[in-house]
């Protein structure tokens, strides 16, 4: 099984170096740093991806056509759209939209893409049944991600995204990911930790939250690993 693990910034994914296993190799494919782990038997490629939509989607594409992976894990750090989602919290993504993709000029749904009759793209819903069965995290809520190439940082447009798409947080990678499994029919898996509130207080937030709470993921995303 080959795995794909993407993840947007170094603060994001050097907590987990130590637990990938043994690195075989690095190698840089069009910009993008990839790094193969022998996990368990396991094959992880886990691409420091750099952020935005773009970055995410390049990466995203180069783990399936050039690497193989046949299956894609992302984690990261989000704005939540729900007061109830304080930072801190874990959620599992059970579905993503596009916030920025606008081609209701010809008859699409605001954020669909236009080879797409939904906004929302399904995450892998096997794989979060399994993890309710096998491993605790059936305390975990499972959300609807808005994903975007903007860093949310104002309360007005946090709550227009939520309220235009029924969304619960936000990122700038999830929908690029996203797009490019549903088109290569490839089943991902998002595992996301609020950093902040994606209102006026957000930056000095997202600051803090980088080096104090991404520890409370480690266990749900190698369990994903595990369950692949």
């Amino acid at each position: 099984m080959r795995i794909g693990f993407v993840v947007a910034m170094d603060a994001e994914y050097a907590p987990f170096l130590d637990g990938l296993g043994a690195l075989l190799e690095t190698t840089i494919v069009a910009g993008v740093e990839f790094c193969k782990y022998d996990y368990h038997g396991k094959t992880i490629f886990l691409a420091k991806c750099g952020i935005g939509e773009i970055a995410a989607s390049t990466a995203t594409a180069l783990l399936i056509g050039h690497f193989g992976c046949e299956r894609i894990v992302n984690f990261g750090l989000v704005g939540s759209l729900d007061r109830a989602l304080s930072g801190g919290s874990l959620v599992l993504v059970g579905d993503v939209v596009h916030y920025d993709c606008d081609v209701t000029a010809f008859g699409h749904e605001l954020g669909a893409p236009a080879d797409m009759s939904s906004p929302f793209i399904h995450s892998d819903l096997d794989m979060i049944a399994r993890l309710f069965t096998d491993t605790p995290a059936g305390v975990l809520p499972v959300v609807r991600l808005a994903s975007g190439d903007k860093f949310v940082a104002d309360s007005a447009f946090s709550n227009k995204i939520g309220s235009d798409f029924s969304a619960d947080i936000c990122d700038m990678e999830g929908a690029g990911i996203a797009i490019v499994c549903a088109r290569a029919g490839v089943p991902f898996t998002m595992i996301k930790l609020v950093s902040d509130g994606a209102d006026e207080a957000a930056t000095g937030d997202f600051a803090v939250s980088k080096s104090t709470i991404l520890s409370h993921s480690f266990d749900l995303v190698f369990s994903v690993f595990d369950l692949a």
